[in-house]
């Protein structure tokens, strides 16, 4: 499953020191900045990407759970 990414996109890495998939997850709508779950994310804005390190293994999870809590912080998808 690829994602395509705009020119002006940043690529903004949610840190989590843990073996686990770099899932790159595109943000859209609100700017949102805050921490869960073990993901320290910084300002992102519509277009960005953010890089989701799992401690979970199944990315897919992973890629839910940033979903959920995005949509939480104000990210209507």
């Amino acid at each position: 499953m690829k994602k395509r990414m705009s020119p002006k996109a940043k690529v903004i890495e949610a840190a989590h020191c843990c073996v686990g998939c770099d899932t790159p997850v595109e943000v859209r709508g609100t700017r949102v900045k805050g921490k869960f779950g073990g993901y320290f994310l910084a300002e992102a804005s519509a277009n960005d990407v953010v890089l989701a390190r799992s401690r979970d293994r199944d990315w897919r999870r992973a890629y839910k759970t940033l979903c959920i809590e995005l949509m939480k912080q104000g990210d209507r998808r």
